[in-house]
């Protein structure tokens, strides 16, 4: 059996690999395409098993088409990987990034990485475009209300993405131009709407037809889009034992810091998906309902510690729920 590393560039693919049997080494250098990583693959002539790959930048279509090969594709962790060289400082090539990777993929202390099914990065490339593509649009019509405001015609954000704010707008005796700029912030909204259309009703699509998604939405405070959010970042809940780990996952958890006798509590660790945090506590802010099941524990915390802390305590149950909610999904498939 032949094992591999490939440390990952732009333009160039390195790669180390180790023949087990004969314990022959190989450094291999070549472009990042297709046809350069199926030459590669090629010259083990079959023998190629299992290749390990950092999630960095560009390993969805290395993975993609070693796995059509049929070979055992090991996504590993970065900042894990990056630890195990220690605090000292060394040398830093692509032969030796790929080199030390084939080394703990060896010793068997490759500090591996979930790799997403396909359907789950379908899923994440739809819901994260979406979100960047209504922060844009967020964006400029803060912009428009700026503008706005500077001139004397202060409003809400959210008339402006709607047609009665509109006309509102063109009605305004402003100077040409401001007029023009407000025309081109109007234009760019205009577009990102026309763009943001066929992934909502891809989404709505799969929310119709995913039993997970239809489960996850029986979640009070969880909709459409936070489901899909929920799901493209947590993925598979079989990888977690308990729900402390999505928790952590989300970042959502304290940072502990103990010494000896002493342990306090820090910030929030903000150590995994930004998009999975961000769902989880818009889903916490319905708890701010009186019809919420959640209501009266998020008063309590509201008076002891501001509304904030009290909606980061309800996402992290929201985060319990939903990998309970998953399980079940995947126990009863």
């Amino acid at each position: 059996m032949v094992m591999a590393a490939i440390d990952i560039g732009k333009t160039v693919l390195q790669a180390a690999s180790l023949d087990e049997a004969s314990g022959e080494a190989r450094l291999e250098r070549f472009a990042s395409d297709r046809a350069s990583l199926t030459a590669w693959v090629d010259g083990f002539q079959g023998r190629l098993q299992r290749v390990a790959i950092e999630a960095t930048t560009g390993w969805k279509w290395i993975a993609r088409e070693l796995q059509a090969r049929s070979i055992e594709v090991l996504l590993l962790d970065p900042g894990e990987a990056s630890a195990r060289k220690g605090r000292k400082r060394r040398a830093k090539t692509d032969r030796l990034d790929a080199r030390f990777l084939l080394t703990l993929l060896a010793a068997g202390l490759a500090p591996e990485a979930w790799l997403p099914p396909a359907e789950i990065q379908e899923l994440r490339a739809l819901t994260r475009t979406r979100k960047a593509l209504v922060d844009q649009r967020t964006a400029a019509a803060e912009r428009v209300q700026a503008l706005l405001f500077h001139e004397g015609w202060p409003c809400q954000r959210g008339r402006l993405l709607t047609q009665q704010g509109r006309r509102w707008v063109a009605a305004l005796e402003l100077e040409a131009s401001l007029r023009l700029l407000l025309d081109a912030l109007l234009g760019l909204i205009d577009d990102l709407d026309r763009r943001l259309q066929p992934l909502e009703r891809e989404l709505a699509r799969r929310t119709r037809q995913d039993p997970r998604l239809r489960a996850l939405q029986t979640i009070y405070g969880v909709g459409p889009i936070v489901a899909c959010h929920l799901l493209a970042e947590i993925g598979e809940a079989r990888r977690f034992t308990r729900t402390r780990q999505v928790v952590r996952l989300s970042g959502l958890d304290p940072v502990v810091l103990e010494s000896g006798q002493t342990r306090r509590r820090g910030r929030l660790a903000k150590a995994g998906p930004p998009l999975l945090r961000w769902a989880l506590v818009e889903a916490a802010k319905h708890a701010s309902r009186p019809q919420s099941p959640d209501h009266e524990r998020w008063l309590r915390i509201k008076r002891r510690r501001g509304s904030q802390v009290a909606d980061l305590t309800i996402a992290r149950t929201i985060a319990g729920r939903a990998y309970q909610v998953l399980r079940s999904i995947e126990a009863a498939a």
